[in-house]
């Protein structure tokens, strides 16, 4: 029997780790940018909380696609399309994990976690003036690549909409 549709688990990972690592994206643009207050300080909290929760479920994901069936691939294996499907699917994996274990890092490495321990946002070190921690540089990097992946990721639904007036979505979706 060829499955039409990803897992109840995986469709219901997909759906909140979006959510989540859309406010990642949200707070960490705004902690940035934001002066260094109690608002900075909230944020930080609540991306903290977020990026763990997101590395959970990232794991929980990878462990459901090696268990789970999956449906069939969009396009022929081999042509390049399904290969850059592929590139970005397992890139998100990648990525995400890589911001994950580099957010972490960087709470010890920048000494933000002591602050946060403290519960007082006057002990929140003002990082951007003293320079970032290269863990902490690179997860600013690869911040931008997030962006870019979700840039294909989303091109590529509207491409398969448009062009082959396919509704992937219904692949990743409630049933």
């Amino acid at each position: 029997m060829e499955v039409t549709n990803y897992s109840s688990r995986t469709v219901w990972i997909h759906w909140v780790s979006a959510g989540l690592i859309f406010a990642l994206i949200y707070t960490g643009i705004n902690m940035e940018h934001g002066a260094h207050d109690l608002q900075k300080f909230n944020l930080y909290r609540i991306h903290f909380v977020m990026g763990v929760t997101v590395f959970v479920l990232t794991i929980m994901r990878i462990l459901a696609l090696m268990q789970d069936p999956r449906p069939a691939p969009l396009q022929p294996k081999k042509s390049f399309h399904q290969r850059f499907i592929t590139f970005v699917h397992y890139g998100f994996y990648i990525v995400i994990l890589w911001m994950c274990i580099s957010g972490i890092s960087s709470l010890f490495l920048e000494g933000i976690i002591l602050a946060l321990r403290s519960g007082d946002f006057a002990d929140l070190p003002e990082i951007s003036k003293d320079g970032f921690h290269p863990i902490m540089m690179s997860h600013h990097i690869v911040a931008k690549f997030v962006f870019l992946l979700l840039i294909f990721h989303v091109t590529g639904y509207f491409v398969h909409l448009i062009r082959n007036r396919e509704n992937t979505l219904k692949r990743i979706w409630f049933k």
